[in-house]
């Protein structure tokens, strides 16, 4: 299990990773205060967290058996991912790779927030809050021809061999960029990452998500699923105190209003933010149960 603490105004935010055994539930509800909020993030069964749960929503996403030989793995993905890769290490001389280095995390931000400022779907990541992360991420960053042009940022669970996507940038959406170019490298980059942590004795490589509810995630999912893979789907809560309950309920609100389309529809007023009330979420009482993670068809 990771956790991620931070400090937002007067209340006190939690990130939980990889949540699964009792004792660790009942710890993180023991800790929240009235106006703690926490995340738990993508547990692998079911939980119960009683009266502190609110919200629930499913997490889909693509797990890599990093156990498996990295000849299997390969075969394993696409066509044209594989042909993709093979473009860049033919060329490989021109392409670099920098990891957790000042140049590695400068860069990575200047992609990041560039590339939220094109695309708009997501929020600008400030240095203090990549900062607070080091201690469990990676930050990888690729260079053709000198130029950084795609990052990654991938937290990494060691206790149970486990890393996954949290942030990507590249320079796709840039005017002056090769698109074509920019998705090889990206995925080269993927598959470098891959071997890295096998190589490392890391056992799961998660893509970060492969949701397909809308035209512009499903079209993520695709490309993730162009590696191979396992499909599953794991769970993920929001717990809270008394005052944490009613900030994520007016967070909630504001996020809806601010992405309504325009001030004469209110489509955008009333836009799934993914979380469904903590009711209708499945759950068992034996959190420390042998129960895996669901598997859906590919």
């Amino acid at each position: 299990m990771v956790i991620i603490e931070t400090i937002r105004g007067p209340f006190q935010l939690s990130e939980a990773y990889y949540v699964q055994r009792l004792e660790d539930v009942h710890n993180l509800k023991k800790a929240l205060g009235p106006n703690g909020i926490v995340y738990v993030r993508q547990s692998p069964v079911p939980l119960d967290l009683g009266r502190l749960g609110v919200w629930y929503r499913p997490f889909p996403t693509i797990l890599i058996d990093l156990r498996r030989d990295l000849s299997e793995l390969f075969k394993e993905a696409s066509r044209t991912c594989r042909n993709r890769i093979s473009r860049i290490n033919r060329v490989s001389a021109r392409a670099m790779i920098r990891r957790n280095d000042p140049s590695a995390y400068s860069d990575f931000l200047k992609l990041h927030n560039a590339f939220v400022g094109r695309s708009k779907y997501s929020e600008p990541l400030s240095r203090s809050r990549l900062d607070r992360l080091k201690s469990c991420v990676d930050v990888f960053v690729a260079y053709f021809d000198g130029r950084p042009m795609c990052g990654h940022v991938l937290l990494r669970d060691e206790s149970i061999g486990r890393v996954e996507l949290l942030f990507s940038a590249s320079t796709r959406l840039e005017e002056e960029e090769d698109a074509r170019v920019v998705s090889w490298v990206n995925r080269w980059l993927h598959w470098c990452e891959i071997r890295l942590f096998k190589a490392e004795r890391m056992l799961l490589y998660d893509l970060g998500g492969a949701a397909t509810d809308t035209s512009h995630t499903a079209g993520i999912a695709q490309f993730k699923q162009s590696f191979g893979g396992t499909r599953v789907v794991e769970h993920s809560y929001i717990a809270a105190g008394p005052m944490g309950k009613l900030a994520i309920s007016a967070f909630y609100a504001v996020r809806r209003i601010r992405y309504a389309r325009s001030m004469f529809s209110l489509a955008g007023l009333f836009a799934n933010s993914g979380w469904t009330d903590i009711r209708k979420a499945p759950m068992t009482r034996d959190s420390g149960s042998s129960t895996s993670t669901q598997r859906v068809p590919s």
